[in-house]
């Protein structure tokens, strides 16, 4: 993870926003969302722009395919292990696993592990992942020390099972839990003369409960739709302290201290259609999503000199932070000799507002704000095999148009910003089975509008790495 995405507190804020007044609290709730840690997706996922999913994808994403998870990197258009007759089910492409992306019980990923038991009618998986980041520095010159350091430390878990009701219908669901702490402090102290401490600390913390059903028509039919609902808090401490001779603080000011409550709802469906006549098939998908994030402290800055608190921002009122968003998606495979071909489109609407009125140091302020987006998501690729299916060429273009208009209001004062942004990325890569290894290698360039997964900030995201991933199963 790149740090520059984080980039702490103000100092992210005046980054992507330009210079701002203090007051701007509507604003920065906005953008001190942040999206997970770890990526929450699979090499295979990344490759495909979203089209091909593995077992790991499924743990996290759509636990009730955790039955359809295919144990061998043959072509999977068969019926469910143990039905026969006019309850035969497939295992299919685009929901839960192409039949070159899996191994058995396990998967490619990019960051974290996936364990998992399969069983006739119940099956489980745990997956975890950490990140950690931590750089020094330290001048020391004619008395004086000059430190700064910056550190990040994330966990993402979850656990997720599924059951098979009958023929007809899986049922599943997970919970889920992250931590993320980054932090960066800034020193300077000469002994006999005194200096000055500063930090800047966000910290998150996050759960999550999901559940979610897929029933079968005929077949070559299914359904499926889920329920997510997530909460947490997001903590900012942004403060400066000035010490004396001896490093005994004497004043601290405190820049932004915000306590926030998220919480989060997410209702989605698809339909999914395999095609009797050849291989292949198509899905489509609808949702709805709605995120609510208020202040819960109401003293945002203040100075405190020996003890003395002197307010500087103070919360009087507030309308909390929503954001609704709507989506529909279409996803086609199909295949051709041995060259499977998909591609798909994703269409989404948002609006997000949201106001507060606060003290400014005897000066009231009222600041709202008023944002929409349009994003549209195009994805066409391939995966071709080779050397007797030992070895998978995968390839990937991806065009993002983006049409948004952000508003945001200081009483009877307007500023507004119509942007209209078009992105490609592009992805090309090599995966393989080696006994019970997968090896998985990536090489992802171009940009990401963040379609599909849209960071609150809403910026765009350089895209240009290599991804290496191997993963043991048994």
């Amino acid at each position: 993870m790149k740090r520059t995405t984080l980039g702490i507190g103000v100092v992210l804020i005046a980054a992507l926003c330009g210079a701002r007044p203090l007051q701007a609290v509507t604003r920065e709730i906005v953008e001190l969302q942040r999206a997970p840690l770890t990526p929450r997706m699979s090499v295979i996922h990344q490759l495909s722009g979203g089209m091909l999913w593995d077992p790991y994808d499924e743990l996290l994403g759509r636990p009730y395919n955790l039955h359809f998870v295919n144990l061998e990197r043959n072509p999977n258009l068969s019926p469910w292990p143990g039905q026969q007759g006019e309850q035969a089910r497939y295992v299919d492409f685009l929901i839960g696993n192409n039949g070159n992306t899996n191994v058995r019980n396990g998967s490619d990923t990019l960051q974290g592990t996936y364990i998992g038991q399969g069983g006739d009618k119940f099956v489980w998986g745990v997956s975890g992942a950490y990140i950690g980041d931590d750089i020094q520095n330290n001048d020391l010159a004619a008395g004086a020390n000059f430190a700064d350091s910056e550190s990040l430390l994330g966990f993402d878990g979850r656990f997720a099972m599924g059951y098979r009701v009958s023929n007809r219908m899986v049922l599943g669901g997970g919970v889920s839990a992250f931590k993320g702490l980054d932090t960066f402090d800034d020193s300077s102290f000469t002994q006999g003369l005194g200096g000055s401490f500063s930090l800047q600390e966000l910290n998150e913390t996050g759960y999550e409960a999901d559940f979610g059903f897929r029933l079968f028509s005929g077949e070559n039919k299914s359904w499926d739709g889920s329920v997510a609902v997530g909460t947490g808090t997001t903590e900012l401490d942004d403060y400066s302290d000035q010490l004396d001779a001896a490093g005994v603080v004497l004043s601290r000011f405190v820049i932004n201290q915000y306590d926030i409550d998220d919480i989060y709802v997410q209702v989605s469906g698809g339909h999914n259609r395999q095609f009797l006549e050849s291989e292949g098939e198509m899905q489509f998908r609808a949702g709805f999503r709605t995120s609510r994030h208020e202040l819960s402290n109401s003293n945002l800055s203040y100075t405190d000199t020996l003890g003395v608190v002197t307010p500087n921002l103070t919360l009087l009122s507030q309308s909390p932070v929503t954001d609704n968003e709507v989506f529909v998606s279409a996803e086609i495979l199909f295949v051709r000799g041995w060259t499977q071909i998909f591609g798909g489109a994703r269409f989404a609407m948002s609006q997000l507002d949201g106001s507060t009125q606060v003290d400014s140091v005897g000066v009231i302020v009222n600041e709202s704000i008023d944002d929409s987006e349009l994003g549209l998501a195009l994805v066409m690729g391939l995966r071709q095999p080779l050397w007797n299916e030992r070895f998978s060429l995968v390839a990937r273009a991806q065009a993002d148009l983006s049409d948004s208009s952000r508003m945001t209001t200081f009483d009877a004062a307007s500023s507004g910003t119509d942007i209209t942004q078009t992105t490609t990325q592009y992805a090309i890569g090599i995966e393989t089975v080696l006994n019970n290894m997968a090896l998985d290698v990536a090489w992802l360039f171009g940009t990401d509008s963040g379609l599909g997964g849209t960071t609150a900030s809403r910026q765009t995201i350089d895209l240009d790495r290599l991804v290496i991933s191997a993963t043991f199963g048994w």
